[in-house]
């Protein structure tokens, strides 16, 4: 049992079950609205800012990047890379057998090893790069969960670690 809101945002002393409030309507639904709705003038605006195809709201296009917001999409991206791949192979291993498909370790080395070089390289330092990032970056964003490097100076500074440490383990995995 609920108290209904009434009307006037006030709560009624007696005790309504809210959906039979709402269906009688004497409550209204919980939406941070303010008390006035939007006037006539302020629909106009909004009508002229379509006309003139200006956003709404702000967008990503009129923001200059900085580092954490960078990053973050960065760490989306190789998650959703890194996580889909992992998914993709899993299911193939499983299904491989179905479909009468060879995924051992031999046929996948026998595979590798007709790939030409440059292509190979391309393919380890995409793989190592979206590993390694997604590994420091995920270690930056605890470490950031306990308090600490919070401030500018800690996420520009936890930023550039990131960076170099992800270039120096791309570089290790890829060509050793």
């Amino acid at each position: 049992m609920f108290s209904a809101v009434t009307r006037t945002g006030m709560l009624s002393t007696s005790r309504v079950p809210l959906n039979r409030a709402l269906a009688a309507g004497t409550a209204r639904a919980f939406i941070a609205t303010p008390q006035h709705r939007r006037t006539e003038e302020s629909q106009a605006i909004i009508a002229e800012r379509a006309k003139k195809n200006r956003p709404v709201s702000p967008h990503l296009s009129i923001y200059q990047p900085q580092m954490s917001w960078v990053l973050s999409g960065i760490h989306r991206n190789t998650g959703v890379l890194v996580a889909g791949a992992a998914y993709l192979y899993t299911a193939a291993y499983g299904l491989a057998p179905v479909f009468g498909v060879d995924l051992s370790s031999l046929a996948a080395a026998s595979t590798l090893a007709a790939v030409p070089g440059p292509v190979l390289i391309a393919v380890k330092a995409l793989v190592s790069g979206s590993l390694s990032f997604h590994c420091f970056n995920g270690l930056r964003h605890l470490i950031w969960d306990t308090g600490r490097g919070l401030s500018n100076k800690g996420v520009f500074r936890s930023g550039y670690v990131v960076l170099t440490a992800t270039a120096l383990a791309t570089g290790y995995l890829t060509f050793f």
